[in-house]
């Protein structure tokens, strides 16, 4: 990163590290502390891994059939549209 002294807080750093460490560039540590067994507690009552899920587990089971029936050797931003245009008939159609 390149430094801006006009940037409001640490310049020449990201603010992922400017939190990681603080000691780097004269700060200090004000995050709180988590326990995480906490979180993951409260990740599975509301839902667990099915939080971070677009589709149901049902439809992605179904698009990964077709998908890998397509024998697609990679998967890419040049080839995307295509994978796509090959799937959605197989899928919704």
């Amino acid at each position: 990163m390149r430094k801006d002294t006009k940037k409001a807080g640490p310049s020449g750093m990201s603010r992922d590290q400017a939190f990681t460490f603080p000691e780097r560039w004269g700060g200090r540590d004000c995050l709180l502390p988590v326990d995480v067994e906490v979180i993951k507690a409260m990740k599975k009552d509301m839902g667990g891994d099915a939080l971070l899920e677009f589709v149901s587990a049902e439809f992605s089971a179904r698009a990964q059939v077709v998908f890998d029936g397509l024998n697609i050797s990679e998967l890419s931003f040049e080839n995307i549209w295509t994978v796509f245009s090959l799937m959605y008939p197989l899928i919704f159609e």
